[in-house]
């Protein structure tokens, strides 16, 4: 979604009727207003202290006051370049269209695709002693050795299932199976849960780093349960940091593409 920037000061008051034409507008066309104090930076204050407001729409447009909400929406249109070239037509401009309504329908479709990635690499090393051990030896020899390039699949490290190894070990089980958990969950609170705060989210992932990392230099060494809940807690803070994330991005193709082919 495009951010227009409003430069704008204290007691402003035509600042303040700009703010009420941005968010007016705001909820007609796409767009987030940010508003810039020009008296937090002396480079912002030059430019613009003696012409506040001042609308910035990207691409080198600026609005100076008085503008109306037409003057905004022809800089919006100015700044973002025609949605189509107007030589694009036939055949070409019906791929292109095409193109998009694939954007806009997988923006509304990626958590369970992401789901079901997820779920492939998390299942297929448990999938492996299950295929070894009723006598499917090539498939099952053929997922350790993709997982071997993933994981150092030490017995001592790694989970046994009808007696024989799971092709990744305990933390990357905990981690992805994490994953997918969380995934689906989001699917729940899409668009209503907040990303993770960076802060809270190296406390989640420390605790696996200093039981690697100890373990790694011989400190000391780790125990099942310690990999799998560090595991645990290093996939939970992932999901919980990205996933919002990349919903909002998504809104954002969904926003643009809706309103540029009208297909809500």
């Amino acid at each position: 979604m495009r951010t227009i920037q409003l430069f704008s000061k204290a007691g402003c008051h035509l600042c303040d009727e700009a703010k009420v034409l941005l968010d007016g507008l705001a909820r007609r066309v796409p767009f987030k207003v940010e508003v810039v104090d020009v008296e937090q930076d002396p480079v912002w204050h030059s430019l613009f202290a003696e012409h506040v407001p001042v609308v910035d729409v990207g691409g080198g447009v600026r609005l100076y006051w008085p503008f109306t909400a037409d003057d905004v929406l022809r800089a919006l249109k100015e700044a973002a370049g025609p949605s189509y070239p107007p030589a694009v037509s036939g055949r070409t401009r019906t791929a292109v269209v095409f193109i998009d309504k694939a954007i806009y329908r997988f923006s509304n479709y990626w958590i369970p695709v992401l789901a079901l990635f997820i779920a492939i690499y998390a299942g297929l090393p448990f999938l492996a002693p299950i295929l070894m051990a009723h006598g499917y030896t090539m498939p099952a020899n053929l997922i350790y050795s993709v997982y071997q390039m993933l994981c150092h699949q030490l017995p001592s490290r790694s989970y046994f299932v009808e007696g024989y190894q799971v092709a990744y070990c305990e933390r990357d089980a905990a981690i992805y199976t994490t994953l997918l958990a969380a995934t689906l969950l989001f699917s729940l609170v899409r668009g209503r849960l907040k990303p993770l705060p960076w802060q809270w989210y190296l406390v989640l992932i420390t605790p696996m780093a200093i039981d690697g990392l100890t373990q790694l230099t011989g400190l000391r060494f780790s125990t099942w349960q310690l990999r799998t809940v560090t595991g645990v807690l290093f996939g939970l803070g992932t999901a919980w940091l990205a996933l919002p994330y990349v919903e909002e991005a998504f809104q954002d193709i969904r926003e643009s593409v809706s309103a540029k082919l009208e297909l809500e």
